[in-house]
């Protein structure tokens, strides 16, 4: 299985081939990207079927291999592959759904001056997030999570020249790095303890100290909440919708949202010897769930809702992790992967049909968009949890184990986010697919845009029935739904989906928004300024640390500036007075000897006359001086 290095190498070439190149050149080279993350697909493809076969359907790892690059002190740095029963499953769904973003990209984009950069983009990203499932140590996860951090913050902020997408792009990166800074912090305590970072040594049977477990666990938890984008740091992931729509449906529902999750996934062996790790993990799990479905039901702006259902149904896989449920949380962001990129797929099919993404500017879609109404319908049932989609399955999982864990507190919030998310799925369908048409030249997306939904949308439809099997294959244990709980969950989806047809469906509505708002009063304004964190972030972060910012500036411009300045005129004044003592003294002095010295070469060069007579003159007048000075120095 040597080829599994080409799963994420083949990506990052491409990467490395795009970037330098000239943009005319760039942008008819996407070819190179479109290839490489297809061939990935098809080496995840065999992976996967050597994992089923080889590893004895997931009872061991498939293929392990690693190169040793650094030493510090005695530990060694290195890079490892590691294929097992949840990394090649996570290879699939990368692959899979990368693919179809870059296929759907090619008709999303073909306007765009700068597609060539975006697709270059798009596969680092991937070849990061590929790293990341592949990796066999916590290190180079890290570094592949960090990778993710830094091509989220590129395709957020692509449309830089507009302001939204900018302060977007800043907002998200910095957001992520808070959490960022946890993991690193939890890497360094693990280290500590352990004197290592692979999987086989951290997980693989040690014993665990439960102050360490749970100061690691937490540490991780907290770099996973700032990536998956858990309450209260999940106010990066609405605004980060202001880069393009494909890029979103990468972001968001297969890679960087689904890297905490996987992380904390991974670690799971480390939140079970804390214990305490996981009741907060279920805490968080749970408020985000239903806070994010709660935020997404009074969205105008499709993408938002979009945005926040991802919140919600990220706070849902928490929650099974948060009671150890392993299979029922990785299956839930397997199928959520899959049905949520089909909706923001379907999302820009409609934006650029309709010219906007407010969902009262839209209306009616359903007779001229037939592709993008039917497998957005799917993905909408699909997250609403109706039967037999994937959702159902997976969510019925998380239901099932939280019941059995007799978690009935989080049991019922379930239950009360299942049925926000029926609520608001009806809201955005009906308000977008029926009623008058208030667009006009709507039309059909490209075939390139149309052929990934509509293998999003079959693997949606097929996935939920291999729940059972997935189980088994990650966890030894999978089974299908219990009727009871099947009736239950399907009956609070369906209540949900009627309540939203009754308020937004009716031609003849009883309700409308405005009647909504009056009667919820003060709850919907809280829901309108989303809890107040944005506002309650920038009173007490961003603007502390804006006017500490101008004030360090003011000290350093006036203080810092002004002693430098000041020492430098001193300085310039200084040598002007050395100069002058240079110029008047030292020099004077140096010249008023040399022009003594020339003056007396002047005098003495006369008595050079080259005459006999003078010379003996003078030797006779010195002579008799000598004489006069003896006779009076002997008087």
């Amino acid at each position: 299985m040597g080829y599994v290095v080409l799963i994420p190498l083949l990506p990052a070439i491409a990467f490395a081939a795009l970037a330098p190149l000239p943009r005319s050149v760039r942008n008819r080279a996407l070819g190179v990207a479109v290839a490489a993350v297809a061939t990935s697909l098809a080496l995840s493809v065999a992976a996967f079927l050597a994992v089923t076969t080889e590893a004895g359907h997931g009872a061991d790892v498939a293929y392990h291999a690693s190169v040793v690059f650094a030493h510090a002190g005695s530990a060694e740095l290195g890079f490892g592959l590691l294929v097992d029963p949840v990394s090649a499953v996570m290879l699939l769904v990368v692959t899979v759904v990368g693919l179809g973003v870059q296929v759907y990209s090619l008709g999303y984009m073909h306007r765009d001056e700068r597609r060539g950069w975006y697709f270059a983009v798009l596969s680092l990203f991937t070849a990061a997030m590929l790293t990341l499932v592949l990796a066999d140590n916590f290190l180079q996860l890290y570094l592949a999570w960090e990778i993710m951090g830094l091509c989220s913050y590129l395709l957020i902020g692509f449309w830089h020249e507009q302001e939204a997408p900018r302060r977007a792009s800043i907002k998200a990166f910095l957001t992520t790095r808070v959490g960022d800074a946890g993991f690193a912090v939890g890497l360094l305590i693990m280290y500590a303890t352990t004197g290592s970072f692979a999987y086989d040594t951290v997980l693989g049977g040690l014993a665990w100290a439960p102050g360490a477990a749970t100061a690691v666990a937490l540490l991780f938890l907290f770099g996973a909440m700032g990536k998956s984008a858990q309450f209260p740091l999940h106010v990066w992931l609405p605004d980060a919708m202001a880069g393009p729509t494909p890029a979103s449906a990468l972001i968001h529902a297969a890679t960087m949202v689904a890297a905490g999750v996987y992380l904390v996934a991974r670690a799971l062996p480390i939140f079970e010897a804390s214990g305490v790790a996981l009741t907060v993990t279920l805490v968080v799990g749970s408020v985000t769930a239903l806070l994010g479905g709660l935020l997404a039901a009074v969205q105008h702006d499709i993408k938002k809702v979009l945005a926040y259902s991802t919140i919600s149904q990220l706070g849902y896989m928490f929650m099974a992790l948060g009671v150890g449920g392993f299979a029922a949380g990785m299956f839930h962001l397997v199928t959520h992967a899959f049905f949520k990129s089909l909706l923001f797929l379907g999302a820009g099919v409609i934006i650029h049909a309709a010219h906007t993404q407010d969902m009262r500017e839209m209306g009616g879609l359903a007779r001229h968009l037939p592709v993008t109404t039917g497998t957005f319908t799917i993905g909408a049932l699909a997250l609403a949890g109706i039967a037999p989609l994937s959702g159902f399955f997976s969510k019925d999982e998380i239901l099932t184990v939280l019941l059995h864990e007799h978690q009935y507190v989080a049991f019922g919030v379930a239950i009360a986010a299942a049925f926000v998310t029926a609520l608001y799925v009806a809201r955005l369908w009906f308000r977008v697919f029926t009623g008058p048409v208030q667009s006009e030249g709507l039309r059909e997306g490209h075939a390139e845009m149309l052929a990934p939904m509509v293998v999003l949308a079959a693997i949606t439809v097929a996935l939920g029935f291999a729940s059972p099997a997935f189980g088994e294959f990650v966890a030894h244990h999978g089974e299908w739904p219990a009727p009871l709980m099947a009736l239950t969950s399907t009956g609070v989806a369906v209540g949900g989906l009627l309540l939203g047809w009754f308020i937004f469906g009716r031609r003849s509505r009883v309700l409308n928004t405005r009647v909504i708002k009056q009667r919820t009063g003060p709850l919907y304004d809280v829901l309108v300024q989303k809890y107040y964190l944005d506002l309650t972030y920038d009173y007490f972060i961003v603007q502390p640390y804006a006017r500490l910012a101008s004030g360090l500036w003011r000290f350093d411009a006036g203080v810092i500036d002004g002693v430098v300045n000041g020492a430098g005129a001193l300085w310039r004044q200084v040598a002007r007075l050395g100069a002058l003592v240079d110029a008047r003294a030292i020099d004077g002095v140096v010249n008023g000897v040399g022009t003594a010295v020339r003056s007396a070469g002047d005098r003495v060069r006369r008595i050079q006359v080259g005459r006999v007579q003078v010379y003996q003159g003078l030797m006779a007048g010195a002579l008799l001086l000598l004489m006069t000075w003896v006779i009076v120095k002997g008087a």
